[in-house]
């Protein structure tokens, strides 16, 4: 099957009086038609940067410094300002983290939607502001024929998210990127919002690349996974594999971070993963997570390459390396008694 997103090799920074803040290391990753793809990791692993990047919302003092993303055939970092203009919530939408500074509050909220549904689909007024109600109702918006004429200041922070869902469903991308579309949404509303987001999948082969820290909505709606810590992709596979054997002891310490209700590890005390993520304006040498890993090794101090321990399944990680298991086995876990 094509890829309808390739990256290869992404590279983004940003220039800071600390020094270059390397946020996005070199990563490449695919997402075909029709797929549901999770990008995952803690708080400034490259996650939203990356996203960002792909439809080259990057503004000074951060750039892309290297690399290739190329959409449905189109090199993107070779597009003009204006050519970009006509992807960008067209055939590629993005529902941002905060919906407050995405709207614009001193414009109603349907003047808002129909602007963008007229722009990319050619609907007449009329039709526009029907399409948009729609829209509101799908998404759960209650009496969306009164709301459409409301400021966003008149929504709460969750109504205002699934405005937001409603603008970038709006024009049946070919690419959705969502970043983080449920932190503000109760379990009800999050789980229509997934529905709806599925459907359009189904309906549309739109592809999704899904953002989040939420490893529950991974579980309900990806298919494929990409973890990413300090600026890098630490294993990347399929949702099941990834989830019923990870290998990078990153994602490992991620599964073992959330509760398991109805098991005997739901009723004990969850595991952090002790220590912090590195400076990346001063990245360590070697594998960003050598100083929280419990399997740390000397060879860890220089950059692993990535290991596929199955089709579709690779990790960035020394533990992986055959040449490397008699070092490995000898090390014990930090804490362990020996």
């Amino acid at each position: 099957m094509t890829d309808l997103l390739n990256v290869e090799n992404l590279r983004t920074v940003f220039e800071t009086g600390e020094g270059t803040v390397q946020a996005v290391r070199g990563v490449s990753f695919s997402v075909r038609a029709g797929e549901v793809v999770g990008l995952v990791g803690e708080s400034g692993s490259g996650k939203s940067v990356t996203a960002r990047s792909l439809i080259r919302l990057i503004q000074p003092p951060g750039r892309i410094a290297a690399g290739k993303i190329e959409f449905d055939g189109e090199d993107l970092l070779g597009k003009t300002e204006k050519e970009l203009r006509g992807i960008r919530g067209n055939r590629i939408s993005m529902i941002f983290q905060d919906p407050m500074t995405s709207l614009n509050p001193v414009v109603r909220v349907g003047r808002q939607m129909t602007e963008v549904i007229r722009r990319h689909r050619k609907l007449g007024k009329e039709e526009a502001r029907k399409t948009a109600i729609e829209l509101l109702r799908q998404v759960g918006i209650p009496s969306p024929e009164t709301r459409i004429d409301q400021y966003p200041h008149e929504f709460s922070g969750g109504m205002r998210q699934r405005v937001m869902i409603a603008m970038a469903l709006s024009c049946k991308p070919q690419l959705l990127i969502a970043d983080e579309p449920t932190t503000a949404l109760d379990v009800t509303v999050q789980a229509q919002i997934l529905h709806l987001i599925r459907e359009l999948k189904d309906s549309t082969r739109t592809a999704v690349l899904m953002i989040t820290h939420d490893l529950g909505v991974v579980a309900q709606i990806c298919s494929r996974v990409v973890v990413m810590y300090g600026g890098l992709i630490m294993e990347e596979g399929p949702v099941e594999r990834i989830f019923a054997a990870p290998r990078h002891p990153y994602t490992q310490g991620l599964l073992r971070s959330i509760p398991r209700p109805g098991t005997e590890e739901g009723k004990q005390r969850l595991t952090a993963i002790e220590g912090t993520p590195p400076n990346l304006a001063d990245p360590p040498p070697g594998c960003p997570f050598r100083e929280r890993c419990p399997h740390a090794m000397e060879v860890c101090a220089q950059m692993p390459h990535y290991t596929e321990t199955e089709l579709g399944h690779r990790a960035l990680c020394w533990l992986l390396d055959n040449s490397r298991q008699t070092e490995a086995s000898a090390v014990p876990e930090k804490g362990a008694r020996v």
